[in-house]
């Protein structure tokens, strides 16, 4: 290999490290979040219901 593939190659698991640790990071986050929001409220008082979209679109 030469420098410039060894260079491309070490950038791009850098890059992909980095994204995992990132996207873990923040699941881990989220998750923990969401557990603590369970457990400090058993019951749900508050529902939320979305309203169904339609979306039409031309064919062409």
């Amino acid at each position: 290999m030469n420098t410039n593939h060894t260079t491309r190659l070490a950038g791009l698991l850098t890059a992909m490290l980095m994204t995992l640790a990132i996207n873990g990071a923040m699941l881990s986050k989220f998750n923990s979040v969401a557990q603590e929001g369970y457990a400090s409220n058993s019951q749900a008082s508050n529902v939320v219901t979305l309203q169904t979209v339609s979306v039409v679109a031309h064919r062409s």
